[in-house]
């Protein structure tokens, strides 16, 4: 009966539109066809790029006829106001604006434009209300055509992956710098020779000398306490009163002297060593260091710094002499000349040149590894500068280590004034919010941040850190402008060209993001970018060798899937970012990329 009931009504409405005029472009006006020319609509820039297309049979459209095409969004059943541009079409005889449709042969018609998108408009129906006029009157045609479902807002969805660095690179999380260098230590020991000689001689005057033999002895010592050696740097020394070849090779000589009684001496603490720690010779394992030769030849500086200590009473008219010859051999020849009326010059000034220097130079705590640098610096933080016990932080494996070095340093009244400790104490919350989302990491993090700040204003690296802090809340306006103040800064300027890049895929500039992020590869925002511009084998590509997958990569990855028509793919990744992070169910739920799967019984109860 309610069949019949139907049939009855649709007979009257075709007999009374008919009456009215309109004829059978009530009824037909199913054959009408409107469509999108690409029904997956996207956010680009904030703007909805659309092109409609629409083809009329003929027959349809009488000559004094109008129709107008109203595309419109239907958010949750409601019509919101109409982004599209309305579409006019008109018969032959049709006055006003619109496409002319023949009556005989029918016709087509386009309509491109955009719109601004709405994040509500991502699981919209798009929907074409359709209006009849002929003369006076006006009629609505049925049925409303439904051009598709959904807006996508994938382009939106750029994502930090932040690790802590001590490098200054964005889209990280910066550490200040320790500016710890190693200090280094060492002892020198100089042995004296006879003119013309490299052969040893401890009779020599200058090597019985109290000062000699202290050199020697504290040298020794220094071998003794175990420090552990970088390099040694020998130099081999003659007067500059002899033949210059032959004193350059009287130095290197020398060197080789000195080389040799280093060598004796270090052999001798090896056997010792050795020996105390009932460790075999043979066994034990000979350090590697490094030997500077600096057998330079004649010492010219040593000379005229002796000179000008020197009580000669004519040493300036000394040094005007020798600097003012044209070269070393004139320079000999008057140091020759000068000996005979200044004795001085023979007993005390020139001995003591001929010489071999053993410098051993030894890194202050390279003694320590780095685990017991961490202890000491926890447990005797006076004895180490600000520089050291940052340097221990940068080297500590545990967050607890850190955290109690930088503690110390912001408690100690002589030490809290500096930024650094305050900043990577910051780095140090940031980045355990970034692993399990506590929130109060994150207030810790920007408090931290905000006492480095007030210490040192406008500080790339402290601007930087709170540019990600914002990021990471959701504030990516907030945290554009804390990158783009980073990358002007006074101190510490930061460059943030991969940071900015990302927003130029907000701006819809893809090309233009991939060149500013350096197609880095791995990396979340680069698969972005290759996915926007469709280029989906290498989006896989970098999106798969991603090692640490987080919630907003498998969602990625499930939109790749839904756009490479991989079904198991877009349920299982999707499957994988909502375990990881829940709200993503809400998100899939209303994302226009799922819409081929949403009412599946899989895709329908992993967002339930």
């Amino acid at each position: 009966m309610k069949r019949i009931n139907v049939l009855v009504w649709a007979v009257l409405i075709s007999v009374i539109m008919t009456g009215c005029g309109f004829g059978k472009m009530v009824t037909k006006y199913p054959e009408v066809s409107v469509t999108l020319d690409n029904p997956d609509l996207e956010n680009k820039g904030g703007e909805v790029a659309y092109t409609i297309k629409g083809t009329v049979p003929p027959k349809y459209m009488k000559k004094n006829a109008t129709v107008t095409l109203s595309p419109t969004l239907k958010v949750d059943g409601n019509n919101v106001n109409p982004p599209f541009t309305t579409i006019k079409l008109k018969g032959e005889k049709a006055k006003g604006d619109g496409t002319a449709i023949s009556w005989k042969n029918g016709g087509t018609f386009s309509q491109t434009g955009t719109f601004k998108f709405d994040p509500s408009y991502e699981d919209a129906e798009i929907v074409v209300p359709a209006v009849a006029q002929l003369k006076k009157k006006s009629t609505t045609l049925a049925p409303e055509k439904s051009l598709g479902e959904g807006i996508a807002n994938t382009s939106s969805r750029i994502g930090l992956q932040p690790q802590s660095t001590y490098d200054v690179s964005s889209g990280n999380f910066i550490h200040s710098p320790h500016n710890f260098a190693p200090e280094f230590i060492g002892k020198t020991a100089t042995i004296y020779f006879d003119l013309n000689s490299s052969v040893m001689n401890w009779n020599n005057p200058n090597n019985k000398t109290q000062a000699a033999k202290d050199s020697i002895k504290a040298f020794s010592e220094f071998m003794y306490n175990d420090n552990i050696i970088d390099r040694v740097i020998i130099s081999g020394w003659a007067s500059p009163e002899g033949e210059e070849t032959n004193n350059q090779g009287l130095s290197e000589r020398r060197f080789d002297q000195g080389k040799k009684w280093f060598d004796d001496q270090f052999n001798k603490y090896l056997k010792d060593f050795a020996k105390k720690n009932n460790i075999k010779l043979k066994d034990l394992e000979r350090p590697v260091f490094e030997y500077e030769n600096n057998a330079k030849g004649e010492d010219w500086d040593g000379f005229e710094a002796a000179i000008a200590k020197s009580s000669i009473a004519q040493k300036d008219q000394i040094l005007n002499v020798v600097k003012s010859q044209p070269n070393n051999d004139m320079r000999e020849q008057k140091i020759r000349e000068m000996t005979d009326i200044y004795p001085e010059i023979e007993d005390a000034i020139l001995p003591p040149l001929r010489r071999a220097e053993m410098q051993m130079i030894c890194k202050k705590h390279e003694s320590y590894t780095d685990e017991e640098l961490v202890s000491r610096v926890k447990s005797n933080p006076d004895d180490f500068s600000v520089n050291e016990r940052l340097y221990a932080a940068s080297v500590a494996t545990s967050a607890e280590d850190q955290k109690a070095i930088y503690s110390a340093l912001i408690s100690d009244s002589k030490t809290q004034g500096d930024w650094r400790a305050y900043n990577d104490l910051g780095v140090l919350y940031l980045n355990a919010y970034y692993n399990n989302g506590t929130e109060q990491d994150l207030e810790e993090a920007v408090s931290n941040f905000n006492k480095a700040a007030a210490i040192s204003p406008d500080n790339g690296i402290v601007l930087n850190n709170l540019a990600v802090a914002e990021f990471l809340q959701g504030n990516h306006e907030a945290a554009k402008a804390h990158f783009e103040s980073s990358q002007k800064a006074v101190v510490n300027p930061v460059s943030q060209t991969y940071a900015l890049g990302m927003y130029s895929i907000l701006d819809g500039d893809y090309n233009k993001a991939a060149q500013m992020m350096g197609n880095k590869n791995c990396d979340y925002n680069t698969a972005l970018v290759q996915l926007l511009n469709k280029d989906y084998t290498a989006a896989k590509s970098t999106l798969d060798c991603i090692e640490q997958v987080d919630a907003k990569t498998a969602y990625l990855k499930a939109v790749l899937a839904a756009r490479t028509k991989d079904e198991q793919g877009v349920y299982s990744n999707l499957e994988t970012a909502i375990q990881l992070d829940p709200s993503y169910k809400k998100t899939a739920e209303k994302d226009a990329e799922f819409k081929h799967y949403k009412n599946t019984d899989t895709f329908k109860n992993l967002v339930k």
